[in-house]
């Protein structure tokens, strides 16, 4: 069986917070531990064909037994000075540019171990397993990380396991074996189980779900629901055919691969092809062509609703509105020209003589009256 070509990429500050300075003395054991198949899919050995670490300039003494081991070491001092106070380093973003810049480049590598237990690097495993690679990181099963990370990557490497393997030594080979036994892999230190609260939910569903009098299969909607779970975490983030596989694989006629009395896929040609049927059902599952068979999914939030329109009047009260007649000021119609004319026509005009007749006995009167007048008042002086 040939082996995972694999790269190796090491958040020093953060291994050596979590364990302890064994970290350096074992590291040959523990990468051989690795090498053996620990955490690996079916137990396969792999091959790191990239190994690089990342530290802090306080660390660089460790530089030389890196180098030995085969490691490219970088040295990611932080240049804002309250961080350099406060004894951070830039090794994040430089292991993130690196990840990414080698899934694109490298088309050899099938897989990355990514060794830390820093949950901001969730969006970098889901961008790496965009890319059809798997991703091992490393959780401390004393908090949420490892639950976290359970819920992102292909595998976990609980720091209890990483601790043990500082001592691994490589079992012997039996005369009947082709290889040496797979390492062992020591327990969580925890006693409960652990589940993602995710899971949980998903697990709960499918329990109580019913099957649709029509529509889609059951089955079906609760893929759509198990996807629409996993992109409410992380909206507008893509989601790994990886993940989405993992998390699928609960429902039990779910199945990637031809199986006995089960067609793959939901009876879809491919994941692709059942992808779009479920974005068909769920338009919040944003389906895009990357290249050939490849898409990339992604949850996108609806858009909140329009606010609600005004109800429609009940049947009676419409009826009574409808017996109501209904009064409306009708535009005032400018009467025309020939209208005008006959109404000028027919209305009672006064004569223009009579008029001057009449103005002028008018003045008469006003003349005499005014005549009277002045002769009563001249006989008053008189007297």
């Amino acid at each position: 069986m040939s082996r995972v070509k694999s790269v190796l990429l090491v958040d020093f500050d953060n291994i050596y917070g979590a364990t302890s300075e064994e970290v350096v003395s074992g590291l040959s054991n523990w990468l051989l531990w690795l090498e053996d198949g620990a955490f690996s899919a079916k137990n396969r050995r792999r091959r790191f064909i990239e190994k690089r670490v990342y530290w802090n300039l306080q660390f660089d003494k460790y530089r030389p037994d890196f180098e030995r081991a085969g490691f490219s070491a970088f040295n990611c001092r932080a240049l804002a000075k309250r961080k350099i106070s406060a004894g951070k380093s830039s090794a994040d973003i430089v292991l993130t540019m690196d990840a990414i810049e080698i899934a694109l480049v490298n088309e050899e590598v099938e897989e990355f171990v990514i060794l830390t237990t820093d949950s901001d690097f969730v969006p970098v495993v889901n961008r790496v397993q965009a890319g059809e690679l798997r991703v091992v990181t490393c959780g401390k099963e004393t908090d949420p990380t490892y639950d976290l990370f359970n819920q992102y990557a292909d595998a976990v490497v609980h720091v209890a396991a990483l601790k043990k393997a500082f001592s691994y030594e490589r079992a012997r080979r039996k005369w009947y074996q082709l290889r040496s036994p797979p390492p062992e892999i020591a327990p969580l230190t925890l006693l409960k189980e652990r589940r993602s609260p995710l899971m949980g939910r998903v697990r709960a569903a499918l329990a109580t779900a019913e099957a649709p009098t029509d529509g889609p299969p059951a089955e079906v909607l609760r893929a759509v629901s198990i996807i629409k779970e996993l992109g409410e975490r992380m909206p507008d983030q893509p989601l790994s055919k990886t993940r989405i596989v993992r998390a699928l694989s609960l429902i039990q006629e779910f199945s990637p691969t031809y199986q006995a009395g089960l067609r793959p896929w939901f009876g879809h040609k491919n994941f692709a092809a059942m992808i779009r049927r479920l974005s068909q059902i769920q338009p919040a599952i944003e389906v895009t062509t990357v290249g050939k068979n490849k898409i990339e999914t992604i949850w996108r939030e609806p858009a909140e609703l329009p606010p609600p329109r005004a109800r429609a009047p009940e049947p009676e009260a419409r009826l009574e509105l409808e017996a109501e007649p209904e009064v409306r000021l009708l535009p005032r119609e400018r009467p025309s020209l020939a209208l005008l004319a006959e109404a000028a026509l027919q209305a009672e005009l006064p004569d223009p003589a009579e008029e001057a007749e009449e103005e002028v006995a008018e003045e008469a009167a006003d003349e005499a009256k005014e005549a009277e007048d002045a002769e009563a008042a001249g006989a008053s002086s008189r007297a």
